[in-house]
């Protein structure tokens, strides 16, 4: 990409990042304290109920708040945290901070608008946050936070959309020093949903029965990802009380002429559905989303797939329920989980190709990426933990022939022949698609100094790259600057002057 201003040119360089949408202060690092403070920017806080008692609890605005997480040598510090600050929470009943488009904090009478993210039809939503218990004022087993994604209605009231309850519990959180992320998840939006278009609101709020009323909710890193709808993403369908050949969404490969029925069984049997097991059996898998995971054995062209055009066992006409394009100036990220069957396990040495295609004019899958995953013992340590892997395709140009086609997710059973043995378990396929950065507007000010906007996803770290020659090789490209590009836009004052003719272009940290 090339925009021309006077005698200075801008170049940006693709690459792929994750996906995240900003979210203000999501590290809780404003205000700045030294120790603790009861003003939280970007975060408005529950009003006071009618029944709150002051006497016994002091001020309702100090239940809420930042701490500077203690220095690593203290016993309260909290390793995993995001930056030098988190959120504190009081477990009393609707002490509660959230933000949405029109939300204020302590310091606004008019909303800045600074988080404008929207259930966009066709995508999912994931709101992840970072919990524990404070070490000084420990909760009692069975308070609950409920996290949740919200819109406003016609009326400005909250409409919950998804909503996760986290409770407390010594068995669960057996290390206060330590975060552990919670998650609530908004499957497909449709276009009827009340919700589509609408801005999106995060609510973090103690919902602690009366007479556990006591110890504090430590907060931090509230992160939110928006991803590509895949239909039957964790084939949670068609729901089983065991296993099934069948699979809503997916389509499965055809039978090879070499495959010998009478040593393996029916074709269609090798690929399907089936039920987690119970948490206290040995074959529970912890990490699952959802209730089921789909199965695939280790047997050559043992393939499911999905595109525009794909049928599944239940359809003789396309449904065209995956509708995802490679869109140009995009890339985009396929990851899946996978382990081994403990009862079926896999031989070392088999392979599983996970695929993004498009379609030719001719039908032809055409492979846009691909990685290929090799089971080993020494890599799948936990059979009862799934294992992410992903395909990456860099930001699509105009002229690539996938440009603007319909996406197609292929995972597929490369095993060798003298490998067959075994059953890979397949599930959470997400398909991310993410900006590339680019240098946008370029301003020459009165100062001779030059000003670039710089675009990206949002908290991507950009290097600023300049030269006087278009054709450098990239060694020869000097680092002038970076930007941490925590909104989505950011702006960066290149100081150099007096210069005839100067190139730019960004690179990802």
């Amino acid at each position: 990409m090339f925009l021309y201003a006077g005698i200075f040119w801008l170049l940006a360089v693709c690459s792929t990042f994750g996906g995240n949408l900003y979210v203000p202060n999501f590290s809780f690092e404003s205000p700045v304290t030294q120790f603790a403070d009861p003003r939280i920017d970007s975060w408005q806080k529950a009003a006071q109920p009618a029944s709150f008692d002051t006497n016994t609890f002091g001020s309702w605005d100090n239940l809420i708040g930042v701490f500077a997480n203690p220095a690593a040598t203290n016993t309260g510090s909290i390793e995993n945290a995001q930056g030098n600050q988190l959120a504190y929470l009081f477990a009393y009943p609707q002490a509660a901070i959230f933000q949405d488009y029109n939300s204020l904090d302590g310091t606004n009478t008019v909303a800045s608008h600074a988080f404008n993210a929207r259930f966009q039809p066709g995508k999912t939503y994931t709101l992840t946050v970072g919990l524990t218990s404070s070490s000084q004022e420990p909760l009692l087993d069975g308070s609950t936070l409920q996290l949740s994604l919200y819109y406003r209605d016609s009326a400005s009231n909250m409409v919950t959309v998804a909503a996760t309850t986290v409770t407390y519990k010594t068995t669960v959180f057996t290390n206060l020093n330590h975060l552990l992320d919670f998650q609530v998840t908004v499957p497909a939006v449709h276009t009827n949903d009340p919700w589509a278009s609408q801005s999106i609101g995060i609510l973090i709020e103690s919902t602690v029965a009366p007479n556990l009323i006591s110890g504090v909710w430590d907060i931090d890193d509230v992160r939110l990802v928006e991803n590509i709808a895949v239909p039957n993403f964790s084939f949670e369908s068609v729901a089983t009380q065991f296993a099934d050949p069948r699979i809503d969404s997916w389509q499965k490969s055809p039978q090879p002429s070499t495959f010998d029925t009478n040593i393996f069984g029916a074709w269609d049997n090798l690929s399907g559905v089936f039920l987690n097991a119970p948490s206290t059996n040995a074959d529970y898998i912890p990490n699952a989303d959802g209730n089921q995971l789909g199965y695939l054995f280790a047997y050559p062209q043992v393939a499911i797939f999905q595109d525009y055009t794909s049928l599944d066992w239940s359809n003789t006409a396309p449904t065209h329920a995956f509708n995802a394009r490679f869109q140009p100036d995009r890339a985009y990220t396929l990851t899946v989980g996978l382990t081994s069957s403990r009862e079926e396990s896999l031989m070392n040495g088999s392979t599983l190709l996970l695929s993004l295609y498009y379609r030719d004019a001719a039908s032809n899958m055409v492979t846009v990426g691909s990685t290929v995953v090799t089971f080993q013992t020494n890599v799948f340590t936990n059979l009862n933990q799934l294992l992410d892997f992903k395909v990456q395709v860099p930001a699509v140009r105009s002229t690539d022939p996938w440009a603007n086609q319909n996406i197609g997710i292929e995972i597929e059973s490369i095993v060798p022949p003298n490998l067959i043995s075994g059953v890979w378990d397949v599930d959470n396929v997400r398909l991310t698609e993410t900006f590339a950065p680019r240098l946008g507007s370029v301003v020459k000010g009165n100062d001779q100094k030059t000003s670039l906007t710089i675009q990206s996803e949002p908290g991507v770290m950009i290097d600023i790259q300049a030269s006087t020659d278009l054709a450098q090789p990239s060694g020869g490209w000097a680092t002038i600057g970076t930007v941490t590009n925590t909104t989505g836009s950011a702006t960066f004052i290149d100081s150099q002057t007096g210069l005839t003719q100067r190139f730019y272009r960004t690179r990802t940290r």
